[in-house]
């Protein structure tokens, strides 16, 4: 396949992932996409017949989103004629405002492309935290929307993994507010299901953002999950049953973390639920891949195998166990 040298620290970096040779199918974020979309059309210019498929990091039914994807397709189709680039959307108001502008879509929520083997229910065990909230410390995340006097009954994992400076102030209003909360600064993806294995529900407090991999990845570990309203399509694979809506107000968000710690839904049947709705989504790439390469494709690399870092799935597996032994001794 003809990589061009712009391209190549990309593919070596996992920002572009090769989902089939020959035709040339490779997936990117958009951001990546619009920031190199010029190695972009010059890799379409020499594989004819080749296509991109483009995951959405963020929100884009919002005009100031969508005009900037919109803009760069409209270029990158002027650059590299007869090339497709097909952008997979989280939500279908995504699919109506990129299809408004030209480009061309898909309804395949980027959720549907956890490998489910890498998480799991681990049960036989307390749950000491009411609730367990996945997400780095930034503002959009609105961590003010939990209880503060329910702190001793809260996990926060990957608060500390990266603070910016221009976000100190709300980093150290957090850790004051939540005094008392079990932090969890950075750990690797293969230790997520030990980690929410002591929790009764995941948190997803933000009201912009994109699918959210974490508002799966609760669900997929057997954890019911608190939401609050959002734009970004993340909802697309709730199991209904299985996710508390509820108001932006610390008390409506406490009165959903209590919900789940009365009523403790069987974790397998929350997984099962979840795997439910992200079949017809699963059956929707499939069916794009076919019609873009003309043959079945198997399973989908991990996350679209775009910015996945290792380790791979046995080794996951094996870290979890080690995690799980030790987590038991404390």
């Amino acid at each position: 396949m003809n990589m061009p040298a712009s391209m190549r620290p990309l593919a070596d970096g996992h920002f572009v992932s090769v989902l089939n040779r020959r035709p040339a199918v490779i997936g990117a974020y958009e951001f990546d996409f619009i920031r190199h979309r010029e190695a972009f059309a010059a890799f379409a210019r020499g594989n004819p017949g080749s296509a991109v498929l483009l995951q959405l990091g963020y929100e884009h039914e919002s005009p100031e989103l969508a005009d900037p994807l919109a803009e760069a397709l409209a270029r990158f189709r002027a650059e590299a004629p007869g090339a497709r680039a097909v952008v997979l959307c989280n939500s279908t108001g995504e699919c109506a405002a990129l299809e408004k502008r030209g480009a061309e879509t898909r309804w395949i929520q980027q959720n549907c492309f956890l490998d489910e083997r890498r998480y799991r229910p681990l049960g036989g065990r307390e749950r000491p935290y009411d609730a367990a909230y996945v997400s780095r410390l930034t503002p959009c995340k609105r961590h003010e929307l939990m209880p503060p006097e329910l702190a001793p009954k809260l996990l926060l994992l990957g608060c500390t993994t990266k603070v910016y400076d221009s976000e100190r102030d709300y980093a150290d209003m957090v850790f004051s507010r939540y005094a008392g909360a079990r932090i969890v600064g950075v750990f690797r993806g293969a230790e997520l299901s030990v980690w929410l294995s002591l929790a009764k529900c995941g948190l997803i407090l933000s009201a912009r953002e994109g699918a959210s991999f974490c508002s799966s990845e609760y669900l997929l570990c057997g954890l019911p999950v608190v939401d609050t309203p959002a734009l970004g399509g993340r909802d697309a694979l709730y199991p209904g049953e299985f996710v508390a809506s509820v108001g932006s107000t610390p008390e409506a968000v406490a009165e959903g973390i209590a919900r789940w710690a009365a009523l403790r839904p069987d974790p397998w049947k929350v997984r099962a639920a979840w795997l439910e709705k992200a079949a017809p989504h699963r059956e929707r790439y499939r069916a794009l891949m076919k019609e873009l390469t003309g043959r079945a494709c198997g399973r989908p690399p991990h996350k679209l195998g775009l910015r996945t870092p290792r380790p791979g799935l046995a080794a996951t597996l094996a870290i979890q166990a080690y995690l799980l032994a030790k987590e038991l001794k404390r």
